[in-house]
């Protein structure tokens, strides 16, 4: 998935326009769309702190995580459990105020 290889290279805009495309690619199957849109939107988010827009990238956390809940631990060859739990970890540390590192996506084996 090549917009994973741009989320976690730091291109969070260029990942979003990505997944977008993914997105559009699903056509009638429409079982990805909350997958494809909460990487979108934790894209969006780590594209948002980047531009210091943080209550935007709260947002856009938080969405992310809801759209991601459903899917089980691994899906599309995605450690998601893992990144769950960055996001998470991101959030709490976007509204502590504290300095935030993006996480990364981790592909399972």
């Amino acid at each position: 998935m090549k917009g994973v290889e741009l989320f976690n290279r730091g291109a969070f805009f260029e990942a979003h326009e990505e997944m977008e495309e993914a997105m559009n690619l699903l056509e009638d199957d429409t079982s990805d769309w909350e997958f494809y849109l909460g990487m979108l939107r934790a894209a969006v988010a780590n594209h948002k702190l980047e531009q210091g827009e943080v209550s935007s990238a709260q947002l856009h956390l938080r969405a992310a995580l809801k759209f991601l809940e459903a899917y089980p631990d691994r899906h599309r060859a995605i450690k998601l459990r893992e990144f769950r739990s960055a996001l998470s970890a991101e959030l709490a540390h976007v509204e502590a105020g504290e300095r935030v590192v993006a996480p990364r996506i981790e592909m399972a084996a």
